[in-house]
């Protein structure tokens, strides 16, 4: 297979390394086989940004008159990865039966399952323009016509630029920080709490602990959601130091469990978020 990914760019798209155990939760997950191209590709990486930028096509559309944009591909993961799929779909009116592999909200490739569960033809969709073709017959077909358009837009800002303005924008929050957000239980407020700075184990037990007992105190969904992805996010991008400590790699199992007994959806897909990640298995439900 030639060269794919850009490996000297640092994308937010790209996730923490997964094995073909995690692979096969993903399709179980999603009800579909994944082509094994792209799950080869997963494997070397978990999504990112891709050595070239477009895939040609003679069907006009919002981006070019010869082709469209396609600089990176979507990993095994929930935000900003394809266990996004139904999300995005609902998010933007797309047709159910997608998986969405690349895009930024107007445009968007996807595997097509309209029709079938493995094997899937491939589908751009402008929704600016209200279109919806064929780009090609399989991923293999996608990844082989992948090419550079050199005169395809860049945004003007580099990585480092673009980490910088986001850090900026975010910038690390502390324990007392933390505190009062799930104090004053502001709705808007509660999401930056995922920016709680980290230096070792203790931490994340310690937040852990507070958001829990946030959410043991609460009934509004939204509230309960949102916190429930925070924890996520904090033992999933430490999922290393995680599994090295049983004590809290077993509590995060134990969340993990509880959510999966939740009446609300979107806990389901917090504990497989979780359970991907630490690599544990869910009771079926």
């Amino acid at each position: 297979m030639k060269p794919f990914w850009d490996t000297d760019r640092e994308s937010e798209e790209t996730f923490k390394k997964i094995n073909e155990k995690g692979i096969a939760k993903a399709e179980k997950k999603l009800g579909v086989t994944l082509p094994n191209t792209y799950k080869k590709l997963i494997l070397e990486q978990n999504g990112g940004y891709t050595l070239h930028n477009a895939f040609p096509t003679d069907q006009p559309n919002g981006w070019a008159e010869d082709h469209v944009s396609f600089d990176h591909l979507r990993g095994i993961a929930k935000g900003e990865g394809i266990m996004d799929s139904d999300y995005l779909i609902e998010e933007w009116e797309l047709p159910e039966g997608l998986v969405l592999i690349c895009g930024d909200g107007h445009t968007w490739i996807a595997l097509d399952y309209r029709d079938t569960k493995e094997h899937p033809p491939v589908h751009y969709f402008d929704l600016e323009y209200e279109t919806d073709f064929k780009l090609a017959d399989s991923f293999d077909e996608l990844i082989a016509g992948h090419y550079t358009a050199e005169d395809s837009e860049e945004d003007g800002m580099s990585d480092e630029e673009w980490q910088a303005e986001y850090e900026k924008q975010n910038p690390p929050l502390s324990k007392e920080e933390v505190k009062d957000i799930l104090k004053t239980r502001d709705p808007e407020a509660l999401h930056k709490i995922v920016f709680f700075h980290l230096d070792q184990i203790d931490d994340i037990k310690w937040f852990f602990s507070e958001v829990e007992t946030f959410m043991n105190s609460i009934q509004d969904e939204n509230m309960l959601v949102t916190a429930g992805w925070a924890i996520s996010t904090i033992l999933t991008l430490n999922d290393v130091v995680v599994k090295q400590n049983d004590d809290i790699f077993q509590r995060a199992r134990r969340f993990a469990e509880q959510l999966n007994q939740s009446k609300i959806e979107e806990m389901h897909e917090i504990a497989f978020n979780i359970s991907l990640w630490l690599e544990f298995d869910l009771e079926e439900q």
